[in-house]
């Protein structure tokens, strides 16, 4: 294992950036965390994290688009890791804007993948690839030997990222490493996706602030990790002297409805479910409330029925090991929602 003395962590606003930079400083690394121009003040997750003023964490402007700063931000700083983790990470909007998501995810990862090259050849580069590169695989579950086959826009510019780190590794010799990221959710997710949309909203309709919450495919099923089980293989891989692409999974997947029910027990509600397709509810048990709707308008043109990850190279490798599971999940976000909820800081 080789140390991280300091790391360059793109996207550091975000989960993962957020939750990388925290597990760092811990282990006594410097970071330096970029965010978009002209969005310089620390994110939640930071504060939350207790790491917006840290000594070790530094937090400099960096658009990855930008082909000649991420030159000289890497040559400036020399890092020992490059965790890429900036990008458009929201699947409905890249149907709206393709051309705006493959310029994000993937130009971004070239980009990079050039400066390390030009400026720091011994550094470990390690992106937050996606499994939307699997498209809708034939079998489940998916892992690194899987076929490519990308089917939204976001997928699509997610395989362009991840195929250009295996193409800097085997042209060039970059220690360039893809850590393809199943569903992995934690307190600090984002409320546009729908594992946080429903702690939220269930925190509020526990504390008689909401009434319901509307989704959309109740049927689609996900591989729903934990962010800091991830953020924390993807640490090992970095140390590791030699490269390689890991699948970072639990290997059990949950529908969005199971999802649901989780989350609602968490606050203490019980829902039964009735109706098939737009016409299926969730009801509280005992008070006859309906507490979650179906609407087709949170429905994805394309959905893949099923990712769900084998992390048994991680497992053997990296050491990499779930820690919640689905109802541990929940109760996390849940829990951390009606405290922000109740502190009035939502």
């Amino acid at each position: 294992m080789n140390p991280i003395r300091r790391a360059l962590v793109t996207g550091n606003s975000g989960q993962d950036g957020a939750l990388l930079a925290a597990r760092l400083i811990a282990a006594g690394s410097d970071v330096v965390g970029t965010h978009r121009p002209g969005s310089d003040a620390p994110s939640w997750r930071l504060q939350e994290l207790g790491i917006a003023g840290a000594a070790r964490l530094r937090r400099v402007a960096l658009d990855p688009r930008d082909g000649d700063a991420c030159a000289r931000i890497v040559a400036e700083l020399q890092p020992d890791a490059l965790f890429h983790c900036a990008g458009q990470s929201r699947v409905a909007d890249s149907f709206r804007d393709p051309r705006a998501s493959a310029q994000a995810n993937g130009m971004s990862t070239l980009n990079l993948l050039e400066a390390v090259r030009a400026h720091a050849p011994a550094a470990h580069f390690v992106l937050a690839a996606s499994a939307e590169i699997f498209g809708a695989p034939a079998t489940a579950p998916q892992d690194e030997s899987t076929p490519l086959a990308a089917r939204t826009p976001y997928g699509l510019s997610k395989l362009h990222a991840h195929a250009a780190v295996g193409t800097w590794r085997a042209s060039y010799g970059l220690r360039a490493s893809s850590a393809i990221l199943v569903n992995h959710e934690s307190e600090l997710r984002d409320d546009a996706f729908v594992t946080r949309k429903l702690s939220r909203a269930v925190a509020r309709i526990a504390l008689g602030r909401a009434a319901d919450v509307t989704l959309g495919n109740l049927d689609a099923r996900r591989d729903f990790g934990y962010a800091p089980d991830h953020v924390a293989a993807m640490v090992a891989m970095a140390a590791r002297a030699e490269p390689a692409d890991y699948v970072l999974a639990t290997g059990h997947a949950a529908s969005i409805r199971e999802f649901a029910t989780a989350a609602f027990a968490a606050a203490g509600i019980v829902l039964d479910w009735s109706g098939e397709g737009l016409a299926e509810v969730g009801v509280e048990r005992g008070s006859g409330a309906q507490r979650v709707r179906v609407d087709a308008a949170f429905f994805r043109p394309v959905d893949a029925p099923l990712l769900v990850g084998d992390a048994a190279k991680a497992r053997r490798d990296l050491g990499f090991a779930p820690s919640v599971d689905l109802a541990g999940l929940a109760r996390r976000m849940v829990e951390a929602d009606l405290a922000r909820e109740r502190a009035g800081s939502t």
